[in-house]
């Protein structure tokens, strides 16, 4: 997947700020944070923007809300946790890093009850990762 081509989908311009906040979600390979962002990025991006590409990238669906229990919102690309991409998350309590638990799945399409649809799912188990245990 290349950042061009994931911006031109959704209709937004393709700038140096834009396609390097992309760029940094594609290498992330788990959901991550504005600060994270900002650390990762090899331009030097100011908070503000940073919030604000965060806002418009989740406002065209291409990135959402990863759960974690922290005060700080970690954002992953769209298609990792929709109902047909179903994972949970795993937060360590040593080095606070979250990470996904791709191939792990507590909901499989059609288990819920007559008349529930589901559009996300967000678990979340916390403990020690391997590098802290």
């Amino acid at each position: 997947m290349k950042a061009e081509d994931v911006l031109k989908r959704h209709g937004l311009k393709a700038t140096k700020s834009r396609l390097e906040v992309i760029r940094v979600f594609l290498d992330s390979g788990g959901p991550i944070s504005h600060k994270e962002i900002i650390e990762n990025s090899m331009l030097r991006l100011d908070r503000v923007s940073v919030y604000r590409i965060v806002n418009a990238f989740l406002k065209k669906e291409i990135i959402h809300n990863a759960y974690s229990g922290g005060r700080n919102p970690l954002f992953e690309l769209t298609g990792r946790g929709g109902a047909n991409h179903c994972h949970p998350h795993f937060s360590c309590r040593m080095c606070g890093k979250t990470t996904c638990l791709d191939g792990v799945a507590f909901y499989q399409k059609g288990q819920l009850k007559k008349g529930y649809i589901a559009e996300r799912q967000k678990v979340l188990i916390e403990g020690l990762c391997p590098k802290c245990r």
